[in-house]
């Protein structure tokens, strides 16, 4: 290996790779998304204002808003005063929220939890009874 690093072939490429990697290493990162054609700023707007009145609309939003002090003209007030893109994320938060969601997650850890208990006293020769 040591008669290989002296010779000007290596350490030109050595050189040549060095510089590539420097060169690689200063491009910025760029990301990119899908943006959906045919729908204008407006019909996004529009679209996200429909979802968050709808959310809005349940009786234990309203209740809760309520109870916090808050009337439905301050209420419609509020979103009026916010920006595009502060209404398409909540809008994108409240169509990704469940109602409660469905419990599959739940039962599946407690599964896995009980599956783990259950092995773990198995390799130490443990046993439970249930009187």
């Amino acid at each position: 290996m040591h008669d290989l690093i002296p010779t000007a072939l290596m350490r030109r490429t050595a050189m040549l790779l060095i510089a590539v990697m420097a060169l690689l290493a200063s491009v910025p990162r760029a990301e990119a998304s899908f943006v959906p054609t045919g729908l204008s700023q407006a019909a996004v707007h529009a679209q996200d204002l429909a979802t968050v009145q709808k959310a809005l609309e349940h009786k234990a939003v309203t209740e809760r808003l309520a109870a916090l002090g808050y009337t439905q003209e301050e209420v419609s007030s509020r979103l009026a005063l916010l920006s595009d893109d502060e209404l398409h994320r909540l809008a994108g938060q409240l169509d990704a929220l469940g109602a409660g969601g469905d419990g599959l997650g739940l039962v599946i850890a407690v599964l896995v939890i009980v599956v783990l208990v259950l092995l773990i006293l198995k390799l130490s020769d443990k046993t439970i009874t249930v009187n």
